[in-house]
């Protein structure tokens, strides 16, 4: 009897160890200057390629202990080490759009933003069309809405704050 409540607890505890393992985020952003992209989850694993782009964009898809399975917005996947990733938002400009005193249309232009731009996210409610977005400009920073459906990294009807 004593083994069987035994038993149960411990399957009772699993799913809550097995949840606290994983990322509590399905976006992220490269934390250095330099990421190897690797081809599986260790460092035996060959580089693919190397980031050189601090605050990219990426998607998490999967874990395996330290390491982290990503994707970035043209669909290309790798692996890399969690500590090379943070949970700071950013978003890629996938095509060029007004950034806008205000999330409406009509509203004045700040800047017009490039594809391959990289924005951080400060605010983008769930229910509007527009995020408030953060871009650097020749050391300063430049904030204003942006399109939802122009940036690669928040999802049709996502809250981030």
């Amino acid at each position: 009897m004593m083994t069987s409540k035994w038993l149960l607890l411990c399957l009772m505890l699993l799913p809550a160890t097995g949840t606290m393992a994983t990322d509590a985020y399905t976006y992220a952003s490269l934390r250095h200057r330099e990421v190897n992209w690797r081809s599986g989850p260790g460092e035996r694993y060959p580089i693919k390629w190397i980031y050189q782009e601090q605050g990219y964009p990426v998607q998490v898809l999967d874990t395996y202990d330290n390491w982290r399975q990503v994707q970035e917005a043209d669909g290309s996947m790798g692996w890399v080490h969690k500590n090379m990733l943070s949970p700071h938002r950013t978003v890629l400009v996938q095509e060029e759009n007004a950034l806008v005193t205000k999330p409406d249309e009509t509203a004045p232009t700040v800047a017009i933003v490039q594809p391959g731009t990289i924005g951080k996210i400060v605010r983008c409610p769930a229910e509007m069309p527009y995020c408030l977005l953060a871009f650097s400009y020749e050391g300063k920073e430049v904030k204003g809405w942006f399109p939802r459906n122009s940036v690669w990294g928040v999802e049709v009807g996502e809250e981030v704050d």
